[in-house]
């Protein structure tokens, strides 16, 4: 009777306390869920700002790089035209230019042939424009091209720039008036030079074949050149390597002007008797 009265006495206890256990969990679930839930609201309020921040500085970087792109258009069509505004002024000045140094020579020519003294320094002015190369040349002489020897020579088939220096001394000793490589004339002032691989006279590069004019006498000069150092040099580079020579008379040459005639000092010398 004892056990049968505690039984009744407290089942109902003991389901209660399982019932309340059971609504507890329950309700710290829901409570979860919701703090979970308002946690994943927020990262999708975040990722949705920072979504929009990177979308405004792509359409601002969008908007300079236009601007700046539309701004380097418009210097450089500026450039463009003050380049070609200024290639038109030194178009009209060299054209001025030339205008006013025919105007001059012109001038020169109607003062000095109105006198015996005027035309005897004009004749001197003729000589010195020759000799210095500052007037162009025209007249009979020689004309030799040179050029490389076969390729299987090797360097030494191949023409130098002492090689020209020799060719031109040559025809210098043999009585040539005016000389000109590849259509530069040459004066006092000017030089032969190797300039890596190639050769320069007059600081222009020329290359292969060489041309070589001088004005002289053709019926002398061929035969005197042949004869002198510059000469036996290029008969021997002929002889020895294949380098290619050959030197036929011009009954009529024309040597330009020198584009460089530089005045740097003059002096009279008096005349030894």
């Amino acid at each position: 009777m004892g056990l049968l009265n505690y039984l009744t006495a407290t089942s109902l206890d003991e389901d209660y306390a399982h019932a309340s256990e059971r609504r507890a969990r329950e309700q710290a679930g829901e409570a979860g869920s919701d703090r979970g839930s308002g946690r994943r609201r927020t990262g999708h309020g975040t990722a949705l700002v920072v979504l929009a921040l990177f979308g405004v500085l792509v359409a601002t970087a969008f908007v300079q790089t236009a601007r700046s792109a539309d701004d380097a258009a418009e210097r450089h069509d500026e450039l463009v035209k003050q380049v070609l505004a200024r290639r038109d002024q030194l178009q009209q000045q060299r054209g001025r230019a030339e205008e006013l140094r025919a105007e001059t020579e012109s001038l020169q020519n109607t003062y000095l042939q109105a006198t015996a003294e005027g035309r005897s320094l004009q004749a001197r002015l003729e000589r010195l424009g020759l000799a210095t190369g500052a007037d162009p040349a025209q007249g009979p002489g020689v004309r030799v091209v040179v050029d490389d020897g076969p390729t299987s020579g090797g360097a030494d088939a191949e023409v130098l720039d002492v090689d020209l220096q020799k060719l031109v001394n040559g025809l210098w000793l043999s009585g040539a008036e005016a000389v000109a490589v590849n259509g530069q004339r040459l004066t006092a002032l000017s030089a032969i030079r190797l300039a890596g691989p190639v050769i320069t006279v007059n600081y222009e590069r020329i290359s292969g074949p060489y041309t070589v004019t001088a004005i002289g006498d053709p019926a002398t000069l061929a035969a005197r050149f042949v004869d002198t150092p510059g000469g036996q040099w290029w008969l021997d580079l002929q002889a020895l390597y294949g380098v290619q020579f050959r030197i036929d008379r011009a009954e009529s040459l024309t040597l330009p002007a020198s584009r460089r005639v530089d005045l740097r000092h003059a002096r009279t010398t008096e005349v030894m008797q």
